[in-house]
């Protein structure tokens, strides 16, 4: 068999060696031959070499063609005529771009192609080629330039291999990358229009409910309707998760950039969240470096739900110990500061292969979370959407069993009015009023005595005041408060100030309190209460016993300094004035408070926030008042031109036009007219100035919020009668209501005589008494002595109030023997617990119902 190989012209040109074959005729002339023998063997390998490299281009399956200089076709492959359909004979002498370009070839790539040719270089780009038929095909082309030995351009090298189908994948797939964005945006602007759809029925749905659950009600009906309530508002939080979800899938997620006070963001955020945690005890700290900036620049809005998601989960998913949010500076420049937030609590924890998953829409450790602890499993996709759009970054640590530390950074810019020299007495507390240099230096060297059960609580409080030159010593319970004392007043060094915490084991705050008014020998200073759950009943405890003031936890630094500086501006031994601790009015809640008034006043109540101005109104209404509402300050304008009032009572900060503003405006007017009705600051802040821009707006008086129902009706009812002094009498309930094991009357009087404080007391211990029952139960099952201690210590708080001793005192031996290991023997005292507790149950039902 014999193989005819075409030879390519170059391959031929690169071997025309002549072969002469001649007798020698000397020995030089042998050695001449023997030489030209050589290099015929060396010519005859070459020849062999490019014989066989011309066979594997013209063999090649991809397509190679030949060209001079100028791009004029001199030779192709087979590979090339089976591509585009011409012969060997027809491409060789057209241009490339004349042979296989067409109408639809990318005039782009036609003068990419034109300018390498000319410019000379490598390109390798795809190209729609046109075969001899008119069909089009995409074919890869590349251009090799091939230069002589002097470096100049001599032909080139084209290289095409077909990538139709290539082509046609990708296509397919950016079609189908469209398709999806396109109905993706659908999707997500139904779900945001359908949110909204939704949202407003559903707003009349739960308006409804609580408007018929301040009616008259049977216990079933009430019953009824707050599952209802319940179930609602579920699903409005449901909802307000998946509109934010589909916002920021829609690209409609905008970030701003506004100057905040990051302080009074966290407590704010915090504060919101406190009553969540302390209702299944737990503890709730804050830890903010006194030197961190403060004025910062961002988005506040979206930082607090951030903030508030994390949080949330903490508290949803940890059943005891504490929760800890800590706020860290990583790096400051001229401009931006990089700060770093973290979360953690003592929960369930996350299982390690589940800790990217979290982060996924519609998500949870396992399925059976929403069943347990509820949620729809879109908050910690929007927490990480939200950051990545603040370009954050955010990640989780955590130990099945042991607890989570959700950690985010974000870097913010330098607020235009950020301080930066400030020093530990000027540290800004609030964006709205400093305490003076001179009463934070009056600070320095006192003595503070700090008593608290938590570990974290304790290194917070002890970092702040030591930031403002206070000496403090540090206590983990009663016992070790009294040995301190104790050595202090013999060494004559007595502590300036006692911060006590309110709920701890054993001996709580107001225990202790009691138990150093009770020893003259002790020089105990003034004392402050700190709480962890904000009771009904703790101020009026704290004014019966004398004690300077009370702040809910977690405490803010501005708070407490506030705090702080009036207890010890004005402060004396709290003993000193215990006799005379008893409230000066009517209590809202006593029979003669009940009573509607003989004269009812007609009062404009202007407050932005639905449960405040609820709140008033009903303490208002129940005394006979007629309250409009209004909830902006243009409202109270147009109110004021329409009709009198007796009196005002407007918000200080409402958004759009706030209550200094309106107030101004009001007096403008009625200087016109000659009216004056008397209005009454209602704001959140108590700090020094706030009474003097309310008086100097025009405002006739001053209420703080948490607003206090006698403080309230008190106020308003002398300013509407013209009155200057407050005309009070001392009435108190009769105590005398017994059953034979416990007192409703001691309850009672422990709640100052608050008829309505008892009665929600009782509905705590008719809900609550069960489940502790089930949770000491439940702890014994599964061999858990600190849940057992958490629930029999606050069996032990509920029938402490009734003077319930037999329960009492099980309670506590319970309680001792789970943090002695005692699981046995706590199981007996719990048999014997249970019937005391449904006796006792039925007992305060019934009182409940016949009042």
């Amino acid at each position: 068999m014999c193989h005819f190989v075409v030879t390519p012209p170059i391959l031929v040109a690169m071997n025309k060696k002549a072969f002469q074959i001649r007798l020698p005729e000397s020995a030089s002339q042998v050695r001449s031959e023997q030489s030209d023998f050589r290099g015929d063997e060396q010519a005859a390998a070459d020849r062999d070499d490019l014989e066989t490299l011309s066979l594997v281009v013209s063999r090649a399956s991809n397509a190679i063609l030949i060209m001079d200089a100028s791009g004029v076709i001199q030779w192709t492959n087979d590979a090339f005529s089976k591509l585009s359909g011409y012969e060997p004979a027809e491409a060789v002498g057209c241009m490339l771009n004349d042979l296989v370009f067409g109408p639809s070839t990318d005039a782009n790539t036609r003068q990419q192609i034109n300018k390498t040719l000319v410019a000379g270089g490598e390109l390798t780009t795809d190209v729609l080629q046109y075969r001899c038929d008119g069909t089009t095909l995409w074919v890869e082309c590349k251009l090799i330039p091939v230069n002589d030995d002097n470096g100049k351009l001599s032909r080139w090298i084209v290289i095409e291999s077909d990538v139709t189908r290539r082509r046609q994948t990708e296509e397919a797939l950016v079609a189908a990358k469209k398709s999806a964005e396109a109905s993706s945006r659908s999707k997500s602007e139904f779900l945001a229009n359908m949110s909204h759809e939704i949202r407003t029925p559903l707003n009349a749905i739960l308006g409804m409910t609580e408007l018929a659950l301040t009616t008259e009600l049977s216990r079933e009906q009430r019953d009824y309707i707050q599952t209802v309530k319940t179930s609602a508002d579920a699903l409005l939080d449901l909802l307000n998760d998946v509109l934010d979800i589909t916002k920021i899938e829609a690209g409609k997620m905008e970030i701003e950039e506004v100057d905040f006070n990051l302080a009074e963001v966290v407590r704010e955020t915090t504060k919101a969240l406190a009553v969540r945690a302390h209702e299944k005890g737990l503890e709730l700290a804050v830890h903010m470096p006194m030197t961190i900036p403060h004025e910062l620049s961002g988005d506040p809005t979206r930082i607090r739900q951030v903030l508030f998601n994390l949080i949330g989960n903490a508290i949803k998913f940890t059943s005891a110990g504490e929760i800890v949010v800590d706020v860290q500076e990583q790096w400051q420049t001229e401009d931006e500061v990089c700060m770093q937030f973290s979360v953690s609590d003592t929960g369930i924890g996350i299982p390690k292969q589940r800790l990217q998953k979290i982060f996924d829409a519609f998500t949870q450790v396992d399925s059976s979370m929403a069943r347990r602890f509820g949620g729809s499993g879109l908050g910690l996709t929007i927490t990480s959407k939200l950051v990545r759009l603040m370009n954050g970054r955010l990640w989780v640590q955590s130990s099945e069993g042991k607890g989570s530390s959700f950690y985010f950074t974000l870097t913010l810019g330098l607020a235009s009015t950020q301080d930066r020299s400030l020093d530990k007495h000027r540290w800004p507390l609030t964006s709205q009023e400093q305490i003076s240099d001179l009463a934070v230096e009056n600070l320095e060297g006192k003595r503070v005595l700090i008593v608290d059960d938590n570990a974290t609580n304790r290194k917070i409080l002890n970092e702040m005041l030591g930031h403002w030159g206070l000496k403090t010593t540090l206590c983990d319970g009663a016992a070790a408060a009294l040995k301190e004392l104790e050595s202090a007043s013999r060494g004559e060094v007595a502590f300036d100030l006692v911060i006590l915490d309110a709920m701890m084991p054993v001996v709580d705050g107001f225990q202790l309190a009691e138990m150093m008014q009770q020893r003259p020998d002790l020089q105990a200073g003034t004392v402050m209460m700190l709480s962890s759950a904000d009771r009904p009943n703790s101020t009026n405890r704290c004014k019966q016993m004398g004690i300077e003031s009370y702040l809910v936890k977690p405490v803010s630094a501005s708070a407490l300094l506030e705090a702080i500086v009036n207890t010890l501006a004005t402060g004396t031994h709290a003993s000193a004035r215990a006799e005379s601790a008893h409230a000066d009015c009517v209590s809202p809640r006593d029979p003669q408070f009940l009573q509607a008034v003989e004269k009812p006043l007609r009062i404009l109540l202007v407050d932005d926030h639905e449960p405040n101005r609820k709140l008033v109104e009903s303490i208002l209404k129940r005394r006979g008042h007629d309250v409009r509402s209004e909830c902006d300050g243009e409202a109270a304008i147009s109110a004021c031109q329409s009709e009198s009032f007796d009196v005002v009572l407007m918000d200080v900060q409402m958004p759009g036009r706030d209550g200094l503003s309106a107030t101004q405006a009001i007096r403008e007017n009625e200087a016109n007219t000659g009216q004056h009705s008397p209005i009454i600051a209602l704001t959140a802040h108590a700090l020094k100035g706030d009474r003097e821009k309310c008086l100097a707006a025009g405002m006739d008086s001053y209420l703080a919020k948490p607003i206090h129902a006698a403080d309230l009706v008190s106020l308003v009812e002398q300013l509407g009668r013209g009155e200057t002094k407050a005309s009070c009498e001392d009435t108190r309930l009769s105590t005398s209501q017994r059953c034979d094991a416990f007192s409703i009357g001691s309850a009672l009087e422990r709640m100052g005589g608050e008829l309505d404080l008892l009665k929600e007391h009782i509905g705590y211990v008719i809900n609550d008494m069960p489940q502790l029952m089930q949770m000491m139960t439940d702890a014994i099952e599964q061999s858990e002595p600190r849940r057992l201690e958490i629930a029999a210590h606050r069996m032990k708080s509920l029938v402490s109030s009734y003077d319930h001793a037999e329960a009492r005192e099980l309670a506590q031996q319970i309680e001792q023997d789970a943090k002695q290991g005692r699981i046995e023997e706590a199981r007996d005292r719990i048999e014997a617990l249970c019937p005391l507790v449904e006796t006792f149950t039925l007992a305060v039902d019934e009182y409940l119902q016949a009042n």
